[in-house]
């Protein structure tokens, strides 16, 4: 089983749209994993709450690298909450699409955040 999740996750790496959006951040690096860690050092903001760190990772990856390795850091991240000791949750892929929505209508990394901030869901009362 996990030879042939890694080989699906190799697979997918291979065929992903590897571009960031149009008019956008050059790509911060050549491989997608290297780009993805790359989006992130040194600008995404530390404590902040889960939703919004999620929004503003999803949205830096889809600025820098594409937003087909947003969506797979998204996922992978939730699978790994998944299997190992985090907690995988349906609201961090809802704000992960949220930080990709927000990177498509922004031009800046402030913006990114900007948009992320604002458009965080509420806490339940």
């Amino acid at each position: 089983m996990t030879r042939f999740f890694l080989a699906a996750c190799s697979f997918a790496f291979v065929l992903t749209a590897c571009a960031p959006l149009p008019q956008r951040e050059s790509r911060a690096a050549q491989s997608s994993y290297g780009c993805m860690q790359a989006a992130l050092r040194d600008r995404l903001p530390q404590s902040l709450p889960d939703a919004q760190t999620h929004c503003i990772a999803a949205g830096l990856i889809a600025r820098h690298c594409s937003v087909t390795e947003a969506g797979l850091a998204s996922l992978g991240k939730e699978l790994r909450d998944l299997l190992g000791p985090g907690d995988a949750q349906w609201r961090d892929l809802e704000a992960d699409r949220r930080g990709v929505d927000c990177a498509r209508s922004v031009d800046s990394d402030a913006g990114l955040q900007a948009c992320c901030l604002q458009t965080a869901p509420q806490p339940n009362r």
